[in-house]
């Protein structure tokens, strides 16, 4: 029981936004997000808790608990025009 309060409270800290968590936890992967949207938060905001096709269906703030290599390699295909 009490690994799923911890489940819990990993996918939505309590007193962090979506971003400020990322850039807390996952600095790189905050910077590369910031600099696809040209740092307006707004849509970092929007793009990290929407649910993703490539994700299966998971936004991306979902999958940083799951495997956050793949939120990177995500951004990394974006950037690069990889839609493949």
């Amino acid at each position: 029981m009490s690994n799923q309060n911890a489940k819990s409270s990993v996918k939505k800290p309590t007193n962090l936004s979506e971003l400020e968590h990322l850039k807390a936890e996952h600095f790189d992967i905050y910077q590369e997000l910031m600099k696809q949207f040209k740092f307006d938060d707004r849509v970092c905001q929007e793009w990290l808790t929407q649910p993703k096709r490539p994700l299966q269906g998971k936004s991306p703030f979902e999958q940083l608990t799951i495997n956050a290599d793949e939120v990177m390699v995500m951004l990394v295909r974006m950037r690069t025009g990889d839609f493949s």
